[in-house]
């Protein structure tokens, strides 16, 4: 294969668009970018598309013009590297660049300039006389400045369950048109500020402007991002590991505390990317922070910082994230505070017209007044359960034995991986006695030191289990929701439970589907087409719970509880989310005395959670002062209370502290509001 090569002022002719005049040309893999000026615009095309080649002087002399002095070589060194490895060009593939040989064009008449109409003002008297190529070159550059761009959004045709939503296209072409891809986007929580920056992302790509991109999330939204950009953008987006280059992905996804740390930065301003989305980004707010000199050292052509609260205590914290997006335009930081920051008063505003007009040039906020979203109403039951006889002894037993080598002294625990372990077989229990026994088998069957009789026992115990009481309640619900043609989706930490539920709930006749992340990617997308279009339940892990849109289902069945409360915001966001019609029934299986029944108390009296907006939650937990993240909390006070008295004043303390936070988020939120009114401006 061959590729010319195009140099800038080279005529070409084009099938459809006739004569034009290389403005730009842009190397990049496989091929050049160039920037072509015709009559009616100027367009980007690639070097190979099949429709351009140079213009011959007959053509040329057709169209009124005249032939190029430089003419079009060809070579593959016009495709700046055709020889790149298979590796790269499955990439630029799955990017989703445009395919040449999908276009469609109308032939048209194009006006043209005709060069002899033009020969007067060609001629010069003297050393002043005018070069006609140079004529040509700023008439052209007269078109290109006239030239809004990005007319329309063409990932909106290359993308999947992303629905078209009003202000999502509005913010993109914005961004795109106006703030030049350096942008804040602060919309209310539940807007999807998510959706927009893949749909920006995705621009970029398609129009081949960007060649690599980071993505810098908390480490908790790493997964919902990468799964988010793979199923909705079809983005080959990588999760950088430990070990991994920062330039060996178009695409990379990682959290910012480890991009952050010395070495990586480095490598990262090494790496050179042309585009950084920030999510998250109040993280920043402060400019004295590792994470924010960070940010601003890096050299970046396009920079995307996402945040529903740009303000928490400080105008100076807007000040420094507008600093990192185009330095200046607020002026210095005396200059901002004497105009915009009340005397006496850091958090309150003057002069909000003026300072909304600025904002308005580097800031998109949509709330959801300014919308005609309609967010369906949450029905939440949750049913209470006594454990029988069996079940409650089997988890008693367990949690007993958890408790006690989480406090036993290391020296006693040897260097087995008790500590996961431990944490695993808890949760498994609190799941279904299945997914604990399988647990039990693998341990006991291994080499631990004077613990095999005592897991044994267990064993025992666990299998002597014959009555279910969660699955009873799951039957009822799922045979109600069935007569009413309702579908109903099931969540379950563990895969053994599911495929214990999914045998269960055959037996009934029930049409079931199971999901979880051992299935490929093509047999995910069928289960989730059959749910859609035949099977009435589908249980699935928390694989069903990143980056899946199942509105479709209005009915969402925790069979078990995750201590993560994201977990849980991640599952109703399948079905509750923009694009539901319906209301939502949430129903919780809970058993009571167990640690799920604390957690759950804990998110629904203290902080009302399963009423909070998607995307608020982690709001809420980043307001919690803590050196140990929210699972490990509740298992500590699990493992260090084994008393019910105990046990009730230690998650009424985690309550409480949930609930200041809460009262934090919601604080911010109204002054947020206060600040931001009418910040939209467009």
């Amino acid at each position: 294969m061959t590729c010319r090569t195009y140099n800038v002022g080279d005529r070409v002719f084009h099938q459809v668009f006739g004569e034009g005049l290389v403005v730009d040309a842009r190397a990049r893999d496989f091929f050049d970018i160039l920037e072509i000026a015709f009559s009616d615009g100027v367009r980007k095309v690639t070097s190979i598309h099949p429709q351009l080649r140079p213009a011959s002087d007959e053509e040329l002399a057709q169209q009124g013009g005249f032939s190029s002095a430089s003419g079009a070589s060809t070579g593959p060194s016009g495709a700046a590297g055709l020889g790149k490895t298979r590796a790269r060009r499955t990439a630029r593939k799955s990017l989703g660049l445009l395919d040449p040989a999908s276009f469609r064009f109308k032939h048209s008449a194009i006006p043209r300039l005709d060069q002899a109409s033009l020969e007067p003002f060609l001629r010069g008297k003297g050393p002043e006389r005018s070069d006609p190529r140079s004529f040509f070159l700023h008439l052209d550059a007269l078109k290109i400045a006239r030239q809004r761009g990005f007319e329309r959004l063409l990932a909106l045709n290359h993308t999947r369950d992303v629905q078209r939503l009003e202000h999502q296209i509005r913010a993109c072409l914005r961004v795109l048109r106006e703030m030049k891809g350096r942008a804040l986007l602060a919309d209310e929580v539940g807007l999807g500020k998510t959706i927009e920056a893949g749909l920006i992302l995705k621009e970029y790509l398609l129009r081949a402007l960007v060649r690599n991109i980071l993505i810098l999330t908390p480490a908790s939204l790493v997964t919902q991002w990468r799964e988010e950009l793979r199923h909705k953008f079809d983005l080959p987006v990588h999760t950088y590991a430990r070990g991994d280059a920062w330039d060996e992905h178009p695409i990379l996804i990682a959290s910012i505390d480890t991009a952050k740390s010395l070495r990586n930065r480095r490598a990262i301003t090494a790496a050179g990317f042309d585009m950084l989305v920030v999510d998250e980004a109040h993280r920043l707010r402060n400019h004295l922070t590792q994470a924010w000199k960070f940010i601003d050292s890096l050299s970046l052509k396009y920079l995307l910082l996402l945040t529903a609260t740009p303000v928490q205590n400080d105008l100076r914290e807007l000040y420094n994230l507008i600093t990192l997006l185009r330095p200046g335009v607020l002026g210095t930081h005396l200059s901002f505070r004497r105009k915009f920051v009340a005397r006496g008063d850091k958090r309150l505003p003057k002069n909000t017209h003026k300072l909304s007009q600025l904002l308005a040039d580097v800031m998109i906020r949509t709330t959801r007044s300014n919308t005609s979203i309609r967010f369906p109403r949450r029905d939440v039951r949750t049913i209470t359960l006594d454990l029988g006889a069996q079940e409650r002894l089997f988890y008693e037993e367990v949690s007993d034995f958890v408790r006690r080598m989480a406090t036993m002294d290391e020296r006693q625990r040897g260097s087995l991986p008790w500590p996961l372990l431990l944490v695993v077989l808890q949760k498994e229990i609190g799941s279904s006695p299945a997914a604990a026994i399988g647990t039990l088998k693998r341990a006991a069957a291994g080499r631990l030191r004077g613990m095999r009789t005592e897991l044994e026992r267990l064993l025992a115990l666990g299998l002597r289990v014959e009555r279910h009481v969660k699955l009873e309640a799951l039957m009822e619900i799922a045979l109600q929701r069935a007569k009413q043609g309702d579908k109903v989706l099931v969540f379950s930490q563990f895969r053994c439970t599911v495929e214990f539920l999914g045998e269960a709930l055959r037996r009934c006749g029930l049409r079931v589907g199971l999901f979880h992340g051992s299935l490929t990617a093509a047999h995910k997308d069928a289960v989730v087409n059959a749910f859609r279009d035949d099977l009435e339940i589908l249980i699935s892990t928390e694989a069903g719970g990143e980056g899946r849109n199942l509105q479709f289902c209005r009915t969402v069945v925790n069979y078990d509880l995750p201590w993560n409360p994201m977990r849980v915001e991640q599952r109703i966001g399948r079905v509750h989310r923009i694009g539901q019609t319906r209301d939502v029934h949430i129903f919780n299986l809970s058993a009571r005395g167990t640690l799920e029944s604390y957690v759950l108390q804990v998110l629904q009296e203290k902080i009302s959670m399963f009423n909070l907006v998607i995307g608020e939650m982690d709001q809420i937990l980043g307001r919690l002062d803590w050196d140990e993240n929210f699972e490990a909390r509740v298992f500590r006070l699990w493992a260090q209370h084994s008393h019910g008295r105990d046990l009730e004043k230690a998650f009424t303390g985690l309550g409480n502290e949930m609930q200041v936070a809460r009262e934090r988020y919601e604080h911010v939120k109204r002054y947020d509001q206060e600040i931001f009114e009418g910040a939209d401006g467009r």
